[in-house]
This record gives C-alpha cells, structure tokens and sequence, in this order.
C-alpha cells in the first residue's frame, strides 16, 4: 500500500499564526450596573475598545465621572442607586430621552458581607435589594429599550458563592442563587430576550476587601494560589471577557446558561477558609 500525503492541507489563519478573532461591538448601546469601579469598570472599557457606547450606571457619581473622565464621550455616566425604585426609574427614563434601545445590559452591580444568624432586616434588605431586586426592576424598567434591539442580551453577574456554602455569608449567597434563578425565568418569560449568568470566584474586587482585612486577604489569596487548580485569584479582565463572550454573536445559541468563572475553585478540596 503506497503512501498518502497530504500537502493541501489549510489551516484556518488564527491556527496558523495565534491570532485571536477580534469581538466587535460598533454600533451597540451596552449598558453596565456598578460601572465605577472593579468588575463594572473594566468591562465597560473592554466594550469601549470594541466599538462599543456604554451608559455606565453607579451610586459613586465621583467615582463614575472619573472612569468618565479616562474613557472618553463614547461612556455615559448615570448616577443610580439600585436599592431605589425611584432611582431605577429616574435613569431609565434619562437613559430614553438619550437613546432608543439598549443592546446589552449587564447587572453586575453587587454588595455583600459576612453577617451571621444575628441579621436585621437592614442586612437583609443590603443584599437582596441590591444583588436581586435591582436588576430584577431595572429589567423591569428597560423592557421596552430592550426589545428595540436586533438582538438584546442581558448578563446577569451571580457568584459562585450561589452553590458554595460558606460561614455567614448566607444573606450574599442566597441573594445571588436567586439572581441566577431569574436568569434562567428570563429565558422562559422573554422568549425575545437571550440572557445567561456568570458566576465568579474569588475576583480582586473592593467586595474582597469589605469581607477580610488586609492580613486575612494577603492569606486568602496565598491558600488560592497554593490549592485552586489555576493557582491564582481572578482578575477583573478575566470576568469582562466572559462577559463579552457572552454579550457577542459569537455566543448567539447560549441562551439560560449560568458561566462559572472561578479558577477551578468549584472543584478544588478546599472551602478556602471562608
């Protein structure tokens, strides 16, 4: 038997030389909860290099209008407070004197903290009204910008924390197990509207810090390091870039799924002493 040899055989380019296929988001409206700051801040500027137009919605107006002042005019600053339905309603009717659709909205807005069996109603209300009740309204408010895009797309940002049961931090989790759940009702509820979750590890975000000191964090991130399979803690980029994965067309048939983007961490033999 003779040999064949195969000599027009082609490759496809981003085999051939590593480069990666650019996601381009020119000429989409992105709009970004909790943008001031950490996971917010550097997905806003990841969809601003793409092409994109943000309206960047956060409570810091200082904060905000800095990350306004390092973007450039293609980022919309909005102060709102998503504990407050008023507010909600303030920005979403500031958003539509503005702009006649939203093509992503990402809720990334969160609060949390450990609090133990001891909680008041005020804890209560910290997390649910933020991590839950706010985007569920602020959904609620901009059905109608959304349904004027071609393609709407909301990511919701859960937590890993939704299926992890760490000491005392029941009020955060249970507020992010239920956004994921509402992910999933969007799908069924909105057939129009295609929306999915991602659920972070442990990201390097100023909620890291309001949850350890900075000895209880130095260790923290040395135990990752030492016992999550990626050997490191997540980086906001590293949640940005799913969120752009998931925002794309590229992502177009993932529709209800929930993202987990915690290094391993899921799987690693370790509560991380948390």
């Amino acid at each position: 038997m003779g040999i064949v040899v195969v000599t027009d055989l082609i490759l496809p380019t981003a085999m051939n030389n590593g480069s990666e296929k650019t996601v381009n988001f020119a000429g989409k409206i992105i709009l970004v909860t909790g943008a001031a700051a950490g996971i917010g801040a550097a997905t806003s500027q990841a969809f601003l290099e793409r092409g994109g137009l943000v309206i960047a919605l956060d409570v810091n107006e200082v904060a905000l209008h800095e990350l306004r002042s390092h973007c450039g005019d293609q980022l919309i600053p909005v102060i709102c407070d998503l504990s407050s339905e008023a507010s909600i309603t303030k920005a979403v009717l500031e958003i539509k004197a503005r702009f006649d659709r939203v093509d992503v909205l990402v809720n990334n807005a969160g609060a949390g903290r450990f609090v133990g069996m001891e909680f008041t109603p005020a804890d209560f209300d910290q997390h649910f009204h933020i991590n839950l009740r706010g985007p569920m309204l602020l959904i609620k408010h901009c059905l109608e910008l959304l349904q004027a895009s071609a393609s709407p797309s909301v990511i919701n940002i859960a937590s890993v924390a939704a299926r992890l049961e760490w000491a005392n931090h029941f009020l955060y989790s249970c507020a992010k197990a239920g956004l994921e759940k509402y992910t999933k009702h969007l799908v069924r509820d909105l057939p129009w509207l295609r929306a999915n979750c991602i659920l972070p590890g442990v990201i390097d975000t100023a909620i890291l810090d309001s949850l350890a000191t900075p000895e209880e964090k130095a260790g923290l991130f040395q135990l990752i390091q030492e016992q999550v399979p990626c050997g490191r803690v997540g980086s906001t980029e590293d949640i940005a870039k799913a969120i752009l994965f998931l925002a794309s067309a590229d992502a177009s048939y993932i529709n209800g799924a929930s993202l987990v983007v915690d290094g391993g961490l899921s799987h690693a033999n370790t509560w991380l002493g948390l």
